[in-house]
């Protein structure tokens, strides 16, 4: 009687009642053992799928209970809504492209070795399209690769401006930018659009003097993502790699004109020696000087027409000088034979 009644509270509780009824005490003491392992087996499998989705979800929680916490702290403190809503679209594109993995932590998770392994397999071949690391050893590519950190930028962020102080080197993962300088007139003028698997700023990283400053505005078409190598990173690099270290300035001299193009010292010479006291132009050869390498055709070239536009200005001015010099002295000989 007992063995029935738990065999009727285990088909009530499993809620599987409908089978042929048990007759005999074995076949009551089987069917409880079923019973058993059934209920046990469903839990595990109710349990794992439980945990399987609360895993899934537990990157997304995360990443949500962070924006929360940045939207209050903005809303708390007063950002401006265009600010906002910056934000936020920034932080639906990271988790868009990242889904909320932070790609520094999970390499310093891993062994020297492996990080280095991986970080080689991905970036090694970006970094070899820079071209002044295109000479360089393995083993110095090799210690940059682990150097780069990775940056995203909202559609319209400036990424450098003009006249900075240049610490850091950009390569193009992913999206594109823009190069802007500011015309003597003022206007503001795109001169070179720069897409994934090109880099800018590496030359205020090689210690040429006079070349530390940005020489155009960089600004970001859409979200890009981008490389950063620090001039810091690359100083303890080359501390290694003196051969390579001199390879670099040697190339940074170079395609700036300071060591071997002959024909862009005549340009400058020549052209200091045409508007030498006019500061507008003058400015204008300091840019010269002193181009970044990627953007240093379109440069000369808008700089080279605004160098030609000032000289016209420079000579309508000096004739329109003459001809008032000419009618003063008209004036006084008319002046002078009145008197008489």
């Amino acid at each position: 009687a007992v063995v029935s009644t738990q065999s009727t509270g285990f088909l009530t509780l499993t809620t599987i009642g409908g089978p042929e009824q048990p007759d005999t005490t074995l076949e009551f003491v089987l069917t409880c053992i079923t019973f058993l392992l059934g209920i046990f087996i469903f839990a595990a499998v109710v349990g794992n799928v439980g945990d399987a989705i609360t895993s899934m979800n537990e990157s997304k929680t995360t990443y949500q209970k962070r924006s929360d916490a940045i939207k209050l702290y903005m809303q708390h403190h007063g950002v401006p809504d265009v600010l906002q809503r910056k934000v936020k679209k920034w932080l639906e594109y990271s988790w868009m492209r990242t889904q909320g993995a932070d790609e520094q932590s999970l390499m310093d998770a891993l062994p020297e070795r492996l990080r280095a392994r991986i970080a080689i397999q991905i970036h090694v071949k970006t970094l070899k399209k820079v071209k002044i690391f295109e000479n360089c050893e393995h083993g110095l590519l090799c210690e940059l690769v682990l150097k780069l950190k990775p940056q995203i930028y909202s559609p319209g962020d400036y990424i450098c401006r003009i006249g900075e102080i240049g610490k850091e080197m950009f390569i193009i993962s992913h999206g594109k930018v823009e190069c802007i300088i500011t015309t003597a007139s003022g206007e503001r003028k795109t001169v070179a659009v720069l897409v994934a698997g090109q880099s800018f700023g590496e030359i205020a990283l090689l210690g040429v003097e006079g070349c530390s400053r940005r020489t155009a505005d960089v600004r970001a078409i859409g979200y890009s993502e981008l490389l950063s190598l620090s001039k810091k990173a690359l100083t303890q690099a080359l501390e290694d790699y003196p051969v390579a270290r001199k390879q670099l300035e040697q190339e940074g001299k170079n395609r700036l004109g300071k060591g071997g193009s002959s024909h862009n010292n005549n340009v400058k010479e020549e052209a200091e020696e045409q508007i030498e006291g006019s500061p507008q132009l003058n400015q204008i050869i300091s840019q010269l000087k002193s181009f970044d390498s990627q953007m240093y055709k379109e440069k000369l070239v808008a700089l080279t027409a605004e160098k030609d536009d000032l000289l016209k200005q420079l000579e309508t001015k000096t004739k329109e000088l003459e001809e008032a010099q000419r009618q003063i002295l008209e004036y006084s000989d008319n002046r002078t034979r009145l008197k008489k």
